[in-house]
């Protein structure tokens, strides 16, 4: 394997911004789907791109194998091409659309999510064709909107499930590793459900030595609202949130306590002073987190204004047996009836996602930890994730196939935040694993 042509390839589609969370990005969204075609046609894939209401396109790319064997098998790979933003632009150390090697490290946006599993997948094949020994059929399944909360992929997938009928089992490389040569499966996801508050008391921002106990001030408004959504304890007030919520078996609670990292070596990975909950408390349970808040004045200086608007962004984590819908219905009813008089407000929910949970004892998970147990060294541990990969549920409710959620990247390497990396021995040792699985 040629690493530098590798690195090309990757460094090529770290330069594209394709960010799909910002519709001003959407033709640098359509660059990135067009580099990822090319690519797969010059290696023998027939591509079809998908797309509606001008959304990211959704690449389904199919490559037959020579081989004629009854035992020959097709295999689904999921990745994702867009991206998060790169703010806060100053705290980067190298420029982040352009692929940088210091060290063991690969720096750039999208390198670990999810831009590298993607490179990871096509190059993997490539050397598979390339060699005459890809013994199965590759279907890859290149997503535009993970960051968007997949608001098209259902629709779509829908659509064409033609093309996806055959799969007997889908990778989603959308995941990491325990830690430096730890590999792991994810078998359980929570879901998310997200949304957006406006609250106004007027048209303007008012003088507070005038106004002050006279008007409504929207932040007071809004912090109060958020201290009823969760309390001190963490409990979540909304009624009815936790109606659905599976009951927690101890021998799950063993399974993920198998290989737990330090409070020090998470807190170091984290960059905080203090971790407030266990290493169960992300994975098992639910939580709510407030995502962003805009209003008032924060320039420099001093101004003594009371603001007229204050929006929030804020997400809820699920867990099985909650459903996204049902808790939109329970916050906007507890929204509505817990916000005074003399506000005026816009819900927007900005989507959301079911949780998955899939059965880890079928014969290609246990392949599959074979295979990642030799290239990497170590026994493959089962694992939750406390994220939300919105394809895993919907591909295991349209097909009902097994679903193993993998990857390559490490706990401290920043993805969303600045400084996003891979290491780069991981990197290269997940396309050997990738070469392997596709020939299971």
């Amino acid at each position: 394997m040629n690493q530098q042509k590798v690195l090309k390839k990757l460094s090529e589609l770290v330069a594209i911004r394709s960010i799909s969370t910002d519709k001003k990005y959407h033709k640098q969204i359509l660059e990135a789907a067009g580099f990822i075609k090319k690519e797969l046609i010059n290696i023998g894939f027939q591509v079809n791109m998908f797309e509606q209401n001008n959304c990211p396109p959704l690449i389904i790319a199919r490559y037959r194998s020579k081989n004629t064997s009854k035992n020959k098998k097709t295999i689904g790979v999921y990745a994702h091409y867009d991206i998060q933003p790169e703010d806060p632009i100053d705290k980067w150390q190298t420029p982040p659309f352009q692929v940088t090697v210091q060290g063991n490290r690969i720096y750039g946006r999208g390198t670990a999510d999810d831009k590298g599993h993607l490179i990871q997948s096509i190059v993997a094949a490539e050397e598979l064709v390339k060699n005459n020994s890809l013994t199965n059929d590759i279907v890859f399944l290149f997503e535009g909107e993970e960051e968007s909360e997949s608001l098209d992929f259902e629709t779509l997938i829908k659509k064409h499930r033609r093309l996806l009928n055959d799969v007997d089992v889908f990778y989603i490389l959308d995941s990491g590793m325990k830690d430096k040569g730890i590999p792991q499966i994810f078998y359980g996801l929570r879901g998310i459900a997200a949304f957006e508050l406006s609250v106004r008391v007027g048209s303007a921002d008012l003088h507070s030595g005038v106004y002050g106990n006279k008007v409504l001030n929207p932040v007071s408004v809004v912090s109060e609202l958020i201290s009823k959504i969760k309390d001190e304890k963490g409990k979540i007030g909304i009624p009815g949130f936790y109606d659905k919520m599976r009951e927690r078996k101890n021998k799950e609670k063993e399974l993920l306590s198998e290989y737990v990292l330090s409070n020090d070596r998470e807190r170091k990975i984290a960059g905080v002073f203090e971790l407030v909950g266990d290493h169960l408390s992300s994975k098992l349970y639910p939580s709510f987190d407030v995502n962003g808040i805009e209003g008032g004045y924060t320039g420099r200086g001093f101004k003594t204004v009371i603001p007229s608007e204050v929006i929030v962004k804020f997400s809820f984590r699920l867990v099985e047996d909650q459903k996204a819908d049902e808790i939109k219905k329970s916050v906007t009813a507890f929204i509505e009836s817990n916000l005074p008089k003399g506000v005026r407000y816009e819900l927007k929910f900005l989507g959301g996602a079911d949780p998955f949970f899939t059965d880890y004892d079928n014969l290609y998970v246990k392949r599959t930890k074979e295979i990642l147990t030799q290239v990497f060294g170590h026994k493959t541990l089962l694992n939750r994730s406390g994220g939300s990969i919105p394809a895993s549920e919907i591909l295991q409710r349209i097909f009902n196939k097994p679903i193993i959620i993998t990857g390559f990247t490490l706990p401290d390497e920043n993805i969303h935040a600045p400084n996003e990396n891979i290491d780069i021995d991981m990197f290269f040792q997940g396309i050997e694993a990738l070469k392997r699985i596709f020939c299971q």
